[in-house]
């Protein structure tokens, strides 16, 4: 008989027992397949990528900063031409009712009455000119009141005399048309013949002491503006050395005022 030169079977607790399967075992080869570009998109683990900051230009930059266009104020705000378009308007109105006046001097008789106007009526050219200037003035004076009440920023004038102005304005062309075509004449009270200037006049002096008191007119202003009215009551017609003794006293108002 053979004697069998097999080892004995290892005991079963033996760790080489347990670890040798393992260690003789085959694996099989994996087969590495690439992923088409989609897939890879969708399915491969996400690469971190450095984020990059893109910032635009500074010149390309949105400003959130509300800016007012140039000029807007000087668009909207008339006061520094009428103030210097008033005065020159009641000068020329003095001039002219001046020269109308002449026609009751002797050597110069029809003066005023040099190419009269049918829708006039008895009245001459000069005498309309003259007529058509008072309303542009008054006119002219009304909305500078109404300019003027606008900068007020503490006593509340503006309204009051805005309506005080219009009305006298009003109240002037409405008589020089009346006049003009019969139908009020000329011999009216002079209360509604002047009635509507010296209302328009009451208001602009009122705008005028509030902004003095405010402290945006100078004091000087003022007592020419009062200079001018005081000539304008004297009942010698000078009415054209009044207007320029206003222009000087309203030469502070024809600097445009600074935005704030």
């Amino acid at each position: 008989m053979t004697t069998s030169t097999l080892s004995p079977a290892r005991a079963a607790g033996s760790p080489r027992a347990q670890t040798a399967p393992a260690a003789y075992a085959v694996t099989p080869p994996r087969t590495h397949r690439t992923p088409p570009a989609s897939a890879a998109s969708t399915t491969s683990p996400a690469v971190a990528v450095p984020a990059v900051r893109v910032t635009a230009p500074a010149t390309e930059r949105v400003s959130t900063r509300t800016s007012t266009l140039p000029g807007t104020r000087e668009a909207t705000d008339r006061v520094p031409l009428l103030a210097l378009l008033a005065p020159l308007l009641l000068f020329t109105h003095g001039i002219v009712d001046w020269v109308d006046g002449l026609d009751s001097l002797d050597g110069l008789r029809g003066l005023g009455g040099l190419g009269g106007v049918a829708a006039a009526r008895d009245q001459g050219a000069l005498s309309v000119a003259a007529g058509v200037l008072l309303v542009l003035s008054v006119a002219s004076f009304a909305w500078l009141a109404v300019g003027l009440g606008a900068r007020l920023r503490h006593l509340p004038l503006a309204v009051p005399t805005a309506l005080l102005a219009a009305f006298g304005a009003g109240a002037t062309a409405a008589v020089w048309v009346g006049q003009v075509t019969g139908l009020i004449g000329h011999t009216a009270p002079a209360a509604l013949s002047f009635g509507g200037g010296v209302l328009t006049a009451v208001a602009l002096a009122t705008v005028l002491v509030a902004l003095t008191v405010e402290g945006l007119l100078p004091v000087g202003s003022l007592a020419l503006a009062a200079v001018s009215i005081g000539i304008m009551l004297l009942p010698w017609g000078l009415v054209p050395l009044a207007a320029l003794v206003l222009l000087i006293a309203l030469a502070p108002l024809t600097r445009p005022v600074e935005a704030d």
